[in-house]
């Protein structure tokens, strides 16, 4: 059923005009930008000087299946026959204005993630628990969650699904994404030392991205980590806006508790102890995104069971821990561990951490980059880093950017160590240097572009039969 008729758009845009819409019109909501098109949406169209939105005149092709445009200046897209909106004031207040629109609609549970690192699998692993029985929608598969992204998704979220699952980025202010999400329960994964800029500090971070509780809902719940710097900080906005708080973690304190030893893991649930039947060790940082999972599964009163189930077998996302193999030059068989999406200390170390422990005995690889907008503190946080690739200790040690090479200067007696200032360079002498049956992890930045590298490795993948 979609959500969006004349009717509702007019409340949602008030000072827009509508034109040519024949009666019993309909639209699955909004598109901003071109790869995320599905038939049936409505395009906010880009003009000369504006931001938001897509050329209609690059993307012609869309118009056969669109089903209106939105514009600031209707009478070029008259020619196009299409139902027009004509827009007041800047293209993208539409964005916004639809999502609170729709959100103001929605009965079902909306659950906001955000956090420095592991946002983007608990909202992934959310999704895929809650899909086994119910209807869920997220942000998750158009990797959108600044303001503008988290708006538009919303505008084309189902209203009468059971779940929205919504990633939260501080990309837009945290207190204006708050209010747009505005959660039912609203989880912090943890905060760590990145986004430093104009001389922030952590404790800034910790208060900036505990403004997702300042707009969750009355009677909400707030999810947090219990094992996070600056934890009161949290704790103390949940308080505040009359929360109920619940924390998972590894200590005794924690309402979730992981408990890992060696490969086996149990969850601690409301005093229950819940046994994940994984056969392969699981990095502690993803165990601590699925103890965030599962407090909001207890809540709900969902099979903790069936989740588990669905948990022992999830999938890590590109850049975010997937791995496969592939067959390079020379006919070597590598096996990737790709963290090349982002990275900053807390992530860095425990992804090293947890490659280390999964693949010891293995000959190892490690490819680091840069940790961006780390602050004053940056050159520490590097220098840090060889903690975490003393406990792997890699078969060789390839490093690329600006600020790695504080880490170079550090471990280059130690290992066998390359330094790169560009990633071209790194990637001609990697394919090189790797050797048959390497395990090979990379992380970095996102600015530092190892996806890069990632993306040379993986055209040399071997495809699972089905």
């Amino acid at each position: 059923m979609n959500f969006w008729n004349e009717n509702n758009l007019k409340e949602a845009l008030q000072t827009a005009s509508t034109y040519n819409f024949p009666e019993n019109w309909s639209s699955n909501g909004l598109v901003i930008w071109q790869d995320n098109y599905f038939p049936g949406n409505m395009i906010l169209a880009r003009n000369e000087g504006e931001t938001r939105g897509l050329s209609v005149e690059r993307n012609l092709k869309l118009l056969d299946t669109c089903s209106a445009i939105l514009t600031t200046k209707s009478a070029p897209y008259f020619k196009y026959n299409k139902p027009i909106v004509e827009l007041k004031g800047k293209n993208g207040d539409a964005i916004i204005n639809m999502s609170r629109y729709i959100r103001k609609f929605f009965n079902g549970k909306v659950i906001g993630v955000t956090g420095s690192s592991g946002k983007s699998t608990t909202t992934q692993m959310l999704v895929d628990i809650f899909s086994a029985k119910c209807k869920v929608n997220s942000n998750i598969k158009s990797k959108a969650n600044t303001s503008w992204g988290i708006a538009w998704n919303m505008t084309r979220f189902g209203i009468d699904d059971d779940y929205w699952v919504i990633e939260t980025s501080l990309g837009g202010g945290m207190g204006r994404n708050a209010a747009l999400v505005k959660p039912d329960y609203a989880i912090l994964t943890n905060v760590a030392p990145v986004h430093l800029t104009g001389g922030m500090q952590l404790k800034d971070i910790a208060e900036e991205k505990s403004k997702i509780f300042s707009k969750t809902n009355e009677n909400g719940t707030a999810i947090i980590y219990e094992g996070m710097e600056f934890f009161d900080i949290a704790k103390n906005a949940a308080e505040f806006r009359g929360l109920k708080i619940i924390t998972f973690g590894e200590s005794e304190f924690a309402n979730i508790r992981v408990i890992l030893d060696g490969i086996s893991v149990l969850f601690i649930i409301n005093g229950v102890e819940y046994k994940l039947n994984n056969t392969k060790p699981i990095g502690r940082h993803i165990l601590l995104d699925m103890a965030a999972a599962l407090a909001v599964v207890s809540e709900e009163n969902y099979d903790i069971n069936l989740a588990l189930d669905i948990l022992k077998s999830f999938k890590t996302l590109e850049g975010r821990g997937e791995e496969f193999i592939s067959i390079i030059p020379d006919n070597k068989t590598i096996y990737v561990t790709d963290e090349a999406y982002n990275a900053n200390p807390l992530s860095m170390q425990a992804a090293i951490t947890a490659f280390g422990e999964k693949y010891k005995g293995n000959n190892t690889v490690l490819v680091l980059g840069d940790m961006a907008e780390c602050g004053e503190e940056t050159e520490r946080y590097h220098k840090e880093l060889a903690n975490s690739i003393e406990k792997v200790s890699p078969n060789k040690l390839f490093l690329c950017g600006k600020d790695i090479k504080y880490l170079y200067d550090v471990v280059k007696d130690t290992y066998d160590t390359g330094y790169y200032t560009d990633v071209n360079s790194l990637q001609n002498d990697l394919l090189e240097d790797l050797s048959d049956g390497d395990y090979v992890f990379l992380k970095s930045s996102h600015s530092g572009e190892l996806y890069r590298v990632v993306s040379k490795l993986k055209s040399y993948e071997i495809k699972p039969q089905d």
